[in-house]
């Protein structure tokens, strides 16, 4: 057989390449090109796309009470919505009025275009659902990809607040055509409107209403078109302009052919009664400012988008008309991801450099050099691959990619030391014919094996894609860039590395000296290592003993979490330079109260030095980001309500991350204003995917009353648990209420009709709309609204003033005509899924949530709620019963149903991933112990990563996260790579007539190097991300993983072997 016959496919491919030099040359510079041009262009943004459609459909049900509303609206929506294709969550929240808020989220992933039309469809054919006093309903789309990506407070010496706001809508007009911005919103400030001030008593002296003043008004806007006007040979368009645009002028006009409005009016430009505010409050000063968010385009690249951003904005403020503006960028989602993506770039390029360096400990310098240029030329076709198929580049990516390069480099470790070795060991005199069908005969010997170690090391990663949740997108990056750089690796190693090789590698090169003795160190641990496992093998008694050994403990390492040595969490919390501040004071607290009282937290919080800023929105919605949506800050618009944001000096420059920085003011807050804390909420941004609140607990009950009692238990079951704080409970307060009831017997007595005094009533309560103010500086809708003076609408006693005019001209008192009365009614009732519901939430401090849930339920079970027995329960939930019969269905949302369900599906997806390999493995060595004991070595992994982890949590706090448990499953393609490749050496010793324990001693002598290389380059490059909060558990976990892995592959693996006698091919 010539030596043309000896080289497989894989070889011959290789040999291809190497022989071709203008293709290899061209094909190198296509790949490094489109991989350079692929980064640039690529998306970037801070966290991965998530896509889970979500519509927000609001309702209003004029004069309908809460409880009419949920009966004739509410189920039946529900019912609708949740026979659309793809719906998940349908929460509903009806607040008195009767406004109905309606909450439509579809499944992760689900296409939001198709989404949005069967949604839009399922209501358009249930439109009588909009019937009587029922309005059509408005939706609103909620798409996390176009939340605001920067935020801008604007601010001007000289300008009041409405006029500031007039000017920064005339510069958002400027920028609207910018590429990459999809909306740009004003906030703060109020819409400047003319404002009609009544005076009741001297409208009763002139026999007038408000109706009239209503019908003067809309009059007063008054302008037209027409054809045209015949003016010699043209034809001239005739406009009637009867706009009347002063408060003078208004005033001049008359109500009848005796009075002028300005007789029983004040008439001027502002505001009417009571509106919103916005201040940003820094060291120096609190003021009302305009805030502008910007949000881009879906797919857009934020940093870019910021970038161009704030340079057009700076050029137009250069001009005269807006020179007077200041701003000062408060949040910037593209910097923060350019900050974020730099820092893991330099992450990467720290680990390229460890590797080059361990490189060069275990090759010559050509042989590493080689490697060197298969890395990030991998890492660049990876980006292509990347840009191609609609990925973005963020912070997952990079870890993705991080963890990827001691996986990715193993294959071209292996291509590169059989060529060395072929070309040293070679006795031929080699031309350039011999010497390239020397390195395809290599690349040929390990191509079998370097395939089916890529395909298992795939295959662990493969179920990752099938996460539920949000979760699942959110660690979508690492299923597609990982496997995407394995195999680009395998191809570059088989295709580009002996191109490289054949021009860079030389048999006879001279080491460097450390290079040397690094070599004779491993020698002596190869030959160590040789003799140890020799005695092993051959001495039933020691395999017995470390078998036993390493039984032990594995039992040791999976009971350490039982005894409290090892803890779980979630992801911990990073380190963010923002905290938000939720205040919630009792339902009917007026603005003006809220406002006061957030002056008072404004100016604790800022005395912090820690703190830079803080963005108070007072009884209006904060701007939303990802995490707010979820949390329902757009509906934060209550009287009573206030959203801080607090904005901190950068990670870098303070000593307290933004967990102990919360802890700190939690408690300076219960100091300073001790009467205030217990409407406060802070809220941390999470690390991962956000949820309403850390706790969730979701009490459901037909019964509002059962419900409120269960819950105000529940909380004091919950206020001796450790860690747990800002409990809150949002119960439908029942809220006093004015009723007005319309007295038709005495209307009918006095002549007067019910759309008079429901008009006059309706001021009461605050100023009403009557037309839009034409005023011709004006860049926004202007109102005009009517409106009492304070005096005349205090008190309900009050309403002896207000009068109507009867069919006959006179007037009568509306007190005449109506009957007051006082009612307590629900202020809002909350629905999941067509189920009333009471939600208590509650953030953990210092602690993770597993723990608490976990005393919290042991606690309940064991009757530790007065009046209720827990008949029923799951991990997810409790079922109790009261001594009345009431049953009462609790279940957990939070982080710990996130938890519960992301735990459960990595475990699945681990499980897969086993049996996934099993099935590969037995594929290739048909049979299926072989497989087996492949699989045995997983486990010495998990020993590893408890104990190390055993040392993390007792010395520094350091939990087994998620990331720690994607850092096993990437150990599982380690391990097995390691056992597989020793495998093949025991066949091929085989092969060569030793015997099956020699065989065993002679493979791992060949591989105890290159698994040290691998394993050593791998634990290196995970190093680099073990200071980040969230990442650093996958760090650890290959860390401690490998390392021990490592060294009981190379002893456990072939005393398995031998012990059990499996029969390797020939052996």
């Amino acid at each position: 057989m010539n030596r043309e016959t000896e080289i497989n496919l894989l070889g011959r491919i290789g040999h291809f390449f190497v022989v071709n030099k203008p293709l290899s040359i061209l094909l190198l510079a296509t790949a490094l090109i489109f991989g350079f041009v692929s980064f640039l262009s690529t998306p970037k943004q801070y966290n991965p796309e998530i896509v889970r459609p979500a519509f927000s459909i609001q309702i209003n049900y004029q004069g309908a009470t809460v409880d009419e509303a949920i009966d004739r609206v509410v189920y039946e929506l529900a019912e609708k919505i949740n026979t659309v294709p793809g719906v998940d969550d349908v929460f509903s929240e009806v607040n008195n009025g009767s406004e109905i808020n309606t909450m439509v989220i579809f499944e992760v992933g689900y296409d939001a275009i198709k989404a949005k039309l069967d949604l839009l469809s399922q209501l358009e054919q249930h439109s009588y659902l909009a019937r009587g006093n029922i309005e059509s309903p408005q939706i609103i789309e909620i798409n996390p990809e176009t939340v605001p990506v920067l935020q801008l407070v604007f601010g001007a010496k000289d300008l009041s607040v409405s006029e500031l706001r007039q000017k920064v809508i005339g510069v958002t007009h400027l920028l609207g055509g910018l590429e990459g911005v999809s909306e740009m919103s004003v906030h703060g400030g109020y819409q400047e409107s003319l404002v009609v001030e009544v005076d009741v008593e001297l409208l009763a002296e002139q026999k007038l209403m408000v109706s009239d003043i209503e019908t003067l008004l809309k009059s007063s806007q008054t302008k037209s078109y027409s054809s045209g006007l015949q003016y010699g040979n043209n034809i001239l368009p005739l406009v009637f302009d009867g706009r009347v645009n002063t408060p003078e002028r208004i005033g001049l006009l008359n109500v009848n052919n005796e009075v002028q409005l300005r007789e029983v009016a004040k008439i001027y430009e502002g505001t009417a009664g009571v509106r919103p505010y916005v201040f940003y409050h820094d060291k120096d000063r609190l003021g009302e400012v305009i805030m502008l968010s910007v949000s881009k385009v879906e797919g857009a690249s934020a940093p870019d988008v910021t970038k161009i951003f704030l340079s057009t904005l700076d050029k137009n403020l250069t001009s005269s008309e807006f020179s007077s503006l200041e701003y000062k960028v408060v949040g910037d989602d593209g910097a923060t991801a350019s900050k974020e993506i730099n820092g893991l770039t330099k992450n990467l390029l720290t680990s390229i450099l460890i590797v080059a360096l361990v490189l060069l400990l275990f090759l010559s310098v050509r042989a590493a050099l080689v490697v060197l240029i298969a890395i990030p030329l991998t890492l660049l076709v990876v980006f292509g691959l990347g840009w191609f198929f609609d990925q973005t580049i963020n912070r997952i990516t990079l870890f993705a990619l991080i963890l990827s390069l001691g996986l990715l480099v193993d294959s071209a470790i292996v291509v590169v030391e059989n060529i060395y070795s072929h070309l040293r060991t070679s006795a031929e005199t080699k031309d350039d014919s011999e010497r390239e069908k020397l390195i395809a005969k290599a690349v040929g010997e390990i191509g079998i094996g370097l395939m089916l170690s890529t395909l298992t090391s795939v295959i662990v990663f493969l179920p990752m894609n099938y996460i539920t949740g949000m979760m699942g997108p959110y660690m979508g990056p690492i299923a597609f860039f990982v496997p995407a750089a394995l195999i680009v690796s395998l191809l570059i190693a088989i295709v580009i590395t002996p191109f490289v090789a054949n021009h860079l590698v030389i048999e006879d090169e001279k080491t460097l000296g450390i290079t040397k003795w690094f070599s004779r160190l491993l020698d002596k641990v190869t030959h160590r290592y040789k003799n140890f496992l020799g005695v092993v093998l051959y001495s039933r008694k020691k395999q017995k003993l470390i078998l036993k050994g390493a039984l032990g403990l594995f039992l040791v390492a999976v009971t350490l979490p039982l005894f409290g040595l090892v803890h779980f969490q979630m992801l911990p919390k990073a380190d963010r330079d923002q905290v938000y501040l939720y205040l919630d004071l009792p339902i009917g607290t007026s603005l003006e109260k809220t406002k006061e009282v957030s002056a008072e937290l404004g100016d604790l919080i800022v005395a912090n030095t820690d703190v830079v800023s803080v963005q108070e929105f007072v009884g209006t919605p904060a701007i939303l980001d990802f995490n707010g949506m979820f949390k329902g800050v757009q509906n934060r618009d209550g009287s009573q309500q206030a959203t801080f944001r607090i904005n901190l000096v950068a990670s870098d420059d303070r000593v307290d991350s933004s967990s102990e920085f919360t802890s700190k003011l939690r408690a300076e807050l219960k100091n300073g204003l001790p009467n205030v804390a217990d409407y406060v909420r802070l809220i941390e941004e999470p690390p991962g995917p956000p949820v309403k609140a850390t706790f969730v607990a979701k009490v459901f009950n037909e019964n509002e009353e059962v419900r409120s009692a269960f819950a105000k238990n529940l909380t004091e079951s919950m206020a001796g648990i450790a860690g747990v704080v800002d409990i809150d409970v949002e119960k439908d307060d029942s809220v006093g209420q004015l009723v007005v009831d319309y007295n038709e017997v005495s209307a009918g007595a006095y002549g007067v009709k019910v759309d008079q005094v429901e008009s006059v009533v309706n001021l009461m309560s605050g100023p009403i709309e009557v037309g839009e103010y034409f005023k011709v500086e004006e860049v926004e809708h202007s109102p005009i609204l009517i409106s009492l003076a304070n005096k005349d609408r205090e008190m309900a006693s009050d309403i002896d003033n207000l009068q109507i005019r009867n069919f006959d001209g006179e007037m009568v008192s509306v007190s005449s005509v109506v009957d007051f009365s006082y009612v307590e009614r629900p202020s809002r009732q909350s629905f999941e899924n067509s189920k009333a519901v009471t939600y208590v939430t509650a953030e953990v401090a210092d602690r993770s949530i597993v723990y608490v849930v976990i005393e919290l339920m042991k606690k309940l079970i064991a009757g530790g709620l007065s009046d209720y027995d827990a008949v029923d329960w799951n991990l997810f939930g409790i079922e109790f019963e009261s001594d009345d019969g009431d049953r009462v269905s609790l279940k957990w949302g939070g982080e710990w149903e996130m938890t519960l369900e992301n735990f459960r599906d990595l475990g699945i997806a681990m499980g897969v991933a086993l049996a996934l390999v099993y099935a590969v493995l037995v594929a290739q060595y048909n049979r299926f112990a072989t497989p087996a004991f492949i699989l045995v070595t997983v486990p010495l992994g998990l020993i590893g990563i408890l104990f190390g982890f055993t040392i993390l949590d007792n010395g520094w706090n350091v939990y087994l996260t998620a990331t720690a448990l994607i850092g096993f499953i990437a150990l599982i393609g380690l391990v097995v790579n390691n056992a597989i490749i020793f495998l093949e050496y025991v066949e091929q010793a085989g092969k060569s007539g030793l015997d099956f324990r020699q065989s065993l001693l002679a493979a791992g002598e060949a591989r105890l190097r290159p698994i040290f290389l691998t394993s050593l380059t791998t634990i290196l490059g995970s190093l680099t991300i073990a200071s980040d909060p969230v990442w650093s558990g996958l760090a650890w976990a290959i860390v401690f993983g490998l390392s021990l892995s490592t060294i009981m592959t190379l002893v456990i693996y072939p005393i398995l072997l031998v012990y059990f006698d499996v029969s390797i091919g020939d052996n």
